[in-house]
């Protein structure tokens, strides 16, 4: 007798990945006690509390991962969108600009990174792309 694939629905799926996010943020953040060189984790624990919508906690952990590797270009580029999900407009272009000068060199992506989406329509913003094409134009 076949069987009928179980079928849930959007509210459903976003409740069970909520919970996913939440295990990954319960989980990093107690190995990032165990392990606090584990800049890794720290990276991934970030991502976690911005994929629930904790922006401020996001932030705050990037901010400190900039401390840990200023030189560092995704990093510098993870703070930028941090910045930008929290309406810290002026300093997250700047800060993107920054990532772009350390080797951030991604303008596909960067075009379509949803957590950078309210700078889109700024005209720094689409000259911030624009440099950054013909920077790594071949």
């Amino acid at each position: 007798m076949p069987t009928k694939a179980l079928r849930t629905s959007t509210a459903l799926r976003d409740r069970l990945d909520g919970i996913g996010q939440q295990f990954l943020v319960d989980f990093y953040e107690v190995v990032t006690k165990r392990q606090p060189e584990n800049l890794e984790v720290f990276a991934e624990l970030a991502q976690a509390h911005t994929r629930l919508g904790e922006f401020e906690s996001g932030l705050a952990l990037d901010r400190h991962l900039t401390r840990l590797l200023p030189e560092d270009p995704t990093v510098r580029y993870n703070l930028a969108c941090s910045l930008a999900l929290t309406e810290r407009t002026l300093e997250s272009l700047e800060t993107l600009e920054l990532s772009i000068n350390l080797g951030y060199d991604d303008a596909a992506y960067l075009l379509k990174d949803e957590d950078l989406r309210s700078l889109r329509e700024l005209p720094r913003f689409q000259e911030i792309v624009r440099r950054l094409r013909l920077a790594t134009a071949y």
